[in-house]
């Protein structure tokens, strides 16, 4: 069967909160255009918070969090 399309059971953002997180508690993110264009942040307890890609703070914590790992 094609059972390999399933091992790969990625965690999908489908609905954006619209609350703004502390930039602090966001460790790092992903960007996904399926099945909607959002960032997914993942905070230092591991929760994964999906947001729309175009508000002013997101791009901030983008920022943010790419200048502390080139910072390592």
């Amino acid at each position: 069967g094609s059972a390999s399309s399933e091992v790969m059971r990625k965690f999908k953002c489908v609905n954006l909160s619209t609350k703004r997180f502390n930039i602090q508690n966001l460790v790092s993110y992903e960007r996904q255009q399926i099945p909607i264009n959002a960032i997914m942040f993942i905070t230092a307890r591991g929760i994964k918070i999906c947001v729309s890609p175009d508000q002013k703070w997101v791009q901030t914590a983008i920022k943010t969090i790419d200048e502390k790992r080139n910072a390592k």
